[in-house]
């Protein structure tokens, strides 16, 4: 995992892994979420949507309990 004062939020958005810090965290899944709003939006109400945002929120919540696990080593 980076240092906070490594990268920007363009890049805690594209990397696998969690932010370095559990308040870029909390940015990445908003602005992910209402992406995927406007996404859904579009694209409407759907299997494979529902689906794709089932995909998508349980891979955050996978990021941020990673990062809980590496935030608290840091402190």
């Amino acid at each position: 995992m980076k240092q906070p004062d490594e990268g920007n939020l363009f890049t805690d958005l594209m990397e696998l892994g969690p932010a370095p810090t559990m308040a870029r965290e909390i940015v990445v899944i908003v602005i992910s979420l209402a992406i995927v709003a406007v996404l859904f939006a579009v694209v409407g109400r759907s299997l494979p949507a529902f689906v794709a945002l089932g995909v998508i929120v349980a891979f955050m919540g996978v990021r941020f309990v990673i990062g809980l696990r590496q935030w608290g080593k840091q402190s």
